[in-house]
């Protein structure tokens, strides 16, 4: 029953943990801003991307967030939107404004 319990808890702990949809602890604090940043308040670190196979924005915008996170940003800039088909891409900037 042991050996059980414990499987069971590490499957739930795999499952949660590799949904890239899912915001992490860090992406929490990344914030979308609705105007491109200028030079002297923001630092680009680089450009992120993600996308959804069902056609969700947000769930392509959480996966934005989240690999911004992975990059230390703080902030990220939308620059394109792409639906194509079911799918949606989500491009955008990564920067550190604080």
């Amino acid at each position: 029953m042991e050996k059980l319990m414990i499987f069971a808890t590490l499957a739930l702990m795999i499952s949660c943990s590799s949904d890239p949809y899912k915001l992490t602890k860090a992406a929490l604090d990344v914030e979308v801003l609705g105007n491109k940043p200028r030079n002297q308040e923001c630092v680009m670190l680089g450009k992120v991307s993600g996308s959804n196979e069902q056609g969700s924005v947000e769930l392509a915008r959480n996966q934005v967030r989240n690999r911004a996170a992975e990059l230390k940003a703080d902030s990220v800039f939308i620059t394109e939107e792409i639906p194509n088909g079911s799918e949606v891409k989500v491009y955008a900037d990564a920067y550190k404004c604080n």
